[in-house]
């Protein structure tokens, strides 16, 4: 490595590490993939530790960067005693009422707007010196690093600079951040000229789209901060028409003026709580879902369009864990006033550990440009030699025929075309919560009988949630209403199939309303996955495989060869690639 580099820390929601090295993203990797706990919140300690053995010396980092601005995540840590804990809650474990006689002032609007403008304010425990010199002495001790050498940003600035690598160009561009919450806010706009940004507004974390989606997924029986993608997936199919007044209703609650400006009607989360479990009470949980996600769409091109038209640009760049929503994504790279829109690859909080590498980066190394990432294949490898060894150590061979096809590419190929399901680990591991083809499980896309079986016997999915579509890039258009312009390689767009794409992808694609997730395969940054997917397409002229993440239901995706051994033994996984081996499970 030549240079010096720069750590950008998250240890909230799906703790990460990114490391940023000569303008380039040398490795990003969360750390529920090494402890094996799902959205892991904690310090990335074991990704910290990998990346101190493998790749640099504390002596080579110039600048590490946290994720937010105040000493509330440390305080989070310190409560569970900094060990590592799941990030996700059910809904009765989240609620908001903690010692606050907010019910009282239920109809005196000066009280609750005061106790929300209170709330955006520091209180006395997180301006204390004291603390501050703990939340110090702490990072210090666990980074390995002096004090003058770690820094602090706004986690709203975190999720703007983490666009920087996926949104190149010296063209005027805006950033949009949207999410739950994060340093008291839910949502910033700036606009990026060449290497300099301006932010233009911020929203208070009271106006959150991202907290309400949430809520209302915790009142349907789901985990919060976890399963919102599982409501979006339930929304097609319900009616509209079944839901036209639950859509009214929350279009009372929190809006969009004709500013681009939130609006609530509500003032505080606990009341947005209260008026939510009354109005979908005794409401179907498919109407539910159809309503909410109808309504996060149209607030979302509401916005987007406002500062489209108070901007006058027509790129934009979007940041947050809200632009997970990969339909209302789609929807706004449709616009006509878009000519160009990027969303950066798993765009909630493990993201803002991009942002941070890249706001050190660019703050101590101004001169080294920001380099743009190709693929994101940035996390853990394994040669041939650590799978070997790890075949070994799991005993694989009293329980697999250990394969080494000389065309690895064909016989998978070949495999996925007679209607078997093959799990891939290969190649560096895909940063983030899609699976990018290296840590992944492929699929026929055109056997929707594959769908029953993957979700049986291997996922144990929702039966309303749909898989995802691989496609060479080249390829997209065939199957795709692809916008102008517009490039899927992180499959963070939900896109219209067209009559050949819903008579070629059933498997693929959503059942209801025919849209997929697709990941546009480029040869260039990943030629081993692309050969797979184009010896499938001369084998059954489709240019396309079913691709789902490599992991059991509830756990993280696998991050050794030892998780994906053990992943097949647990499943009814028959096939899997690992490394240059091709693993069969022998019959019982």
């Amino acid at each position: 490595m030549a240079g010096q580099a720069h750590i950008g820390i998250a240890y909230g929601h799906s703790a990460t590490l990114c490391v940023v090295a000569d303008g380039k993203i040398l490795f990003c990797e969360s750390e529920e993939r090494f402890n094996r706990i799902k959205g892991s919140v904690g310090f990335p300690r074991l990704a910290l530790a990998h990346v101190y053995e493998r790749l640099l010396r504390p002596a080579d980092v110039a600048t590490c960067t946290l994720y937010d601005a105040t000493v509330v995540g440390f305080l989070a840590l310190a409560k569970h005693k900094f060990e590592p804990f799941a990030g996700s809650g059910r809904y009765h474990e989240a609620k908001y009422d903690i010692g606050l006689d907010w019910r009282a002032m239920l109809g005196d609007e000066a009280q609750l707007a005061a106790v929300a403008a209170a709330r955006t304010k520091q209180s006395p425990v997180e301006s204390d010196p004291a603390i501050a010199a703990k939340a110090s002495r702490y990072f210090c001790a666990e980074i390995g690093l002096p004090p003058e050498r770690i820094h602090r940003v706004h986690h709203h600035v975190a999720h703007a600079m983490s666009t920087w690598p996926f949104a190149q160009g010296e063209e005027r561009t805006l950033l949009l951040t949207l999410d739950g919450t994060g340093d008291r806010l839910c949502a910033s706009v700036a606009v990026r000229e060449g290497k300099t940004v301006s932010f233009l507004h911020e929203t208070r974390e009271d106006h959150s789209l991202g907290m309400l989606y949430s809520i209302v997924t915790g009142v349907l029986g789901m985990k919060m901060n976890e399963h919102e993608y599982k409501v979006m997936g339930l929304a097609p199919y319900a009616p509209p028409a079944a839901y036209a007044d639950l859509l009214d209703s929350l279009r009372a609650l929190l809006w969009v003026d004709d500013d681009g400006l939130w609006r609530n009607s509500y003032h505080i989360i606990e009341v947005l709580q209260e008026r939510l479990e009354a109005l979908l009470r005794w409401r179907r949980f498919d109407h539910v879902a159809g309503a909410l996600q109808a309504y996060a769409e149209e607030m979302l091109v509401r916005w987007v369009r406002a500062w489209l038209r108070r901007t006058g640009t027509r790129r934009i760049a979007c940041a947050g864990g809200v632009f997970m929503n990969v339909k209302a994504n789609g929807l706004i790279a449709a616009l006509p006033e878009v000519e160009a829109m990027s969303v950066v690859p798993s765009a909630a909080d493990e993201s803002t550990a991009i942002g941070c590498a890249v706001y050190g980066s660019l703050g101590f190394e101004p001169e080294t440009p920001i380099r743009p990432a190709e693929g994101i294949y940035v996390g853990r490898a394994f040669d041939a030699a650590a799978i070997d060894a790890a075949l070994a150590a799991t005993g694989a061979a009293e329980r697999y025929v250990v394969h080494r096809p000389p065309d690895m590419a064909d016989r998978v190929a070949a495999l996925l075309s007679e209607g078997q399901v093959v799990a891939r680990f290969a190649g560096a591991a895909e940063f983030g919560a899609r699976a990018l083809g290296n840590r992944s499980i492929l699929a026929h896309p055109g056997r929707t009988e594959t769908v029953e079986v993957i979700n049986r016997s291997i996922k144990n999915r929702d039966f309303w949630m749909p898989f995802a579509p691989a496609v060479l890039r080249e390829q997209a258009a065939r199957y795709f209403q692809v916008p102008a312009g517009l490039d899927s390689p992180y499959m963070m767009f939900g896109l219209p199939t067209t009559a050949e794409g819903a008579a070629a992808l059933p498997a693929a694609i959503h059942r209801a309303d025919k849209t997929g997730r697709p990941q546009f395969v480029r040869r260039d940054w990943n030629p081993e996955y692309a050969a797979i997917i184009e010896a499938f397409g001369r084998r059954t002229g489709t240019w396309a495989v079913l691709n789902t993440s490599f992991n059991l239901h509830g756990e993280p995706i696998v991050g050794t060869p030892q998780d994906a051994i053990r992943t097949v033994d647990r499943s009814g996984l028959r096939w899997c690639q690992i490394g240059p081996c091709l693993i069969e499970k022998r019959a019982a």
